[in-house]
């Protein structure tokens, strides 16, 4: 999300992987859901043989972001004769923690019974996305999908070599300098050899480069899918493949990228021609590290010297889960309503430091703001889009709390709230994230926040 927008969330392709909710609609809440989970339970209690009875229960805890007992809920159905249901949403369950490798014993399980499941192929995509198997992408039939199309197979069908190899220059860890901090961070890149300016944004999902420039560098767009952006708006994004990217002491050949423009884009003077969004720091342990102005990326195998440095320092350790190719989740509060789930997202530029939908502030209590369109806002789709801000008397993520800061309300559409299949509560953002050092352990699936 940059300028008030998303840098990259694709709703095909988050259809196509079959995570929207069934069973809790648009306009309901989470209240309203945890009432409905309220009487599901009540109902296996007064009868456990009820058919479907356990699954209802395991579903809407998913659904309300409590995915560990869900987990838990799951496991007699998983014991027993094969319950297609309940292996296919533990293996969701499991993606999500980062235990890919349970993921796929589940799904390959669930495949002996079903060989045509389509949810299960789909699904198994992003299993070898998450974790650089591009080659095995390759067992899926172009014909077992039903018909769908997933634009991120096509794209790694397209490679002959394991994606984002790792080249160090000097040691296991480089600093890469802030060029600009505020409203967000950037940095300066090569990719193919030639010097970018890129905004460093969670919101994207793998490096994003501008058309412009993809077509200077000779880069071929592999495949392409409809993105939905901030505000609800829609572009073309290009998917194709770099021979390399570097950044400070450490380049990363055959890179997936996806082609977005970025270039009409300016932070704090600098045009953009990229971004560097999540799949390219989910290659290290890497950390934003807002009060000194950098980006600091350390091999992964390197978290043990990490945390024993920052023993001491450390304000918070926060659990997240990984939806789809990019998105990062973790638990939060808003006005010391907790129990919820938000999109960590550095790019929201501006005052605000979290955005939501509807039903989020109608869950809290928060009145709907009066919304406009503002001269400047402009986000992945293009454009502009109409926005409000409101007040928050307390933000929090994990433990972590700032209070009197800054709402936005209009860039998360009503559908961002089950878009992922569970309830995604709000996103929050750099307003945030800036008072921290913040790295992102893809190991242990765990945000640590020192200062």
């Amino acid at each position: 999300m940059y300028g008030q927008g998303f840098a990259a969330a694709a709703v095909c392709l988050l259809l196509m992987m079959g995570t929207v909710s069934a069973s809790a609609e648009v306009g309901e809440h989470r209240g309203a859901v945890l009432e409905q989970l309220e009487e599901a339970r009540r109902a296996y209690e007064a009868d456990p043989s009820a058919d479907g009875a356990l699954y209802r229960c395991a579903k809407l805890t998913y659904e309300v972001g409590h995915f560990e007992h869900a987990l838990e809920l799951l496991e007699p159905l998983l014991a027993g004769k094969p319950d297609i249901d309940a292996m296919l949403l533990a293996s969701r369950i499991e993606y999500l923690t980062g235990r890919y490798d349970r993921a796929e014993e589940l799904l390959l399980d669930v495949l002996e019974e079903e060989p045509d499941n389509v949810p299960a192929l789909s699904k198994l995509v992003f299993i070898y996305y998450q974790t650089n198997r591009y080659a095995e992408s390759r067992r899926i039939p172009a014909d077992g999908l039903g018909g769908r199309k997933i634009p991120h197979l096509d794209m790694m069908q397209a490679f002959d070599e394991k994606p984002y190899h790792v080249e160090w220059h000097q040691g296991r860890e480089t600093v890469v300098p802030f060029i600009v901090t505020d409203p967000l961070p950037v940095i300066t890149v090569e990719v193919n050899g030639r010097e970018l300016t890129a905004l460093i944004d969670t919101g994207g999902d793998s490096f994003i480069l501008d058309p412009a420039i993809a077509s200077e560098l000779g880069i071929e767009i592999v495949t392409s899918m409809t993105g939905m952006f901030a505000g609800g708006m829609e572009a073309e994004v290009g998917l194709a493949k770099a021979a390399s990217l570097s950044l400070g002491g450490v380049t990363l050949h055959s890179v997936p990228i996806a082609v977005l423009p970025t270039g009409g884009m300016e932070i704090g003077g600098h045009t953009l021609d990229g971004i560097v969004g999540t799949g390219v720091l989910k290659q290290f342990l890497s950390t934003l590290d807002y009060p000194n102005d950098r980006l600091i990326l350390r091999d992964r195998s390197a978290a043990g010297a990490f945390y024993s440095d920052a023993a001491g320092r450390i304000e918070d350790t926060v659990p997240f889960y990984l939806q789809s190719t990019h998105f990062l989740l973790a638990p939060g509060s808003l006005n010391g309503v907790g129990g919820m789930l938000f999109h960590v997202d550095s790019g929201l530029a501006g005052t605000p430091a979290f955005t939501a939908p509807a039903l989020t502030l109608d869950y809290v209590g928060i009145p709907l703001p009066e919304v406009e369109v503002h001269e400047g806002s402009i986000g992945g789709g293009g454009g502009g889009f109409a926005t409000g801000t409101f007040e928050i008397a307390e933000l929090g993520l994990g433990r972590l709390t700032q209070s009197d800061l800054t709402g936005s309300f209009g860039g998360l559409p009503p559908q961002s709230y089950m878009l992922l299949g569970f309830i995604q509560d709000g996103l929050i953002s750099h307003n945030f994230l800036s008072q921290y050092s913040w790295t992102l352990d893809f190991e242990r699936m765990e945000m640590v926040f020192t200062r």
